[in-house]
């Protein structure tokens, strides 16, 4: 396994468990009341009682969620990566930005571990700067909503 490889499995799976934490810890508000009641409280908020930011937001990671399983499932399949309904089921019902990065990273496993692998490849420091400020700005954005 290159560098590269493990350098992206950790990447994905920090941002996978700091996605987690970081989503989950507005939840308690809707715990107590049964998964489907807290499902029906918690949509209803997201949807219809936010603010048009908020409703934007939601709205945006719908349609994201939805092309994120789309890619999931083809690429999965292309790939043979195992256990694809366990990230479809997390990303519905624990979170799309905890599975999704999960998939990544087993997705990069999977690639790794096949025979003629693709080859190794740099990014820019350009692309480098932006996804690090892009990271950053989503960690205190997501820290300042405490």
């Amino acid at each position: 396994m290159t560098i590269t490889t493990k350098l992206l499995v950790a990447l994905y799976s920090l941002c996978a468990v700091l996605a987690l934490a970081m989503s989950w810890a507005h939840l308690p508000a809707y715990f107590g009341s049964g998964f489907l009641n807290a499902n029906i409280q918690f949509w209803g908020d997201a949807l219809f009682n936010a603010n048009p930011a908020g409703k934007f937001l939601s709205v945006d990671i719908l349609f994201l969620a939805f092309i994120c399983n789309v890619w999931m499932f083809i690429e999965g399949r292309r790939l043979g990566v195992k256990y694809l309904y366990a990230y479809i089921l997390i990303g519905v019902v624990v979170a799309i930005s905890f599975a999704f990065p999960l998939f990544m990273a087993a997705r990069e496993l999977r690639l790794a571990a096949q025979e003629g692998a693709p080859a190794d490849y740099k990014i820019k420091a350009m692309d480098a700067a932006v996804l690090i400020l892009i990271f950053l700005i989503t960690v205190v954005a997501s820290v300042a909503t405490f």
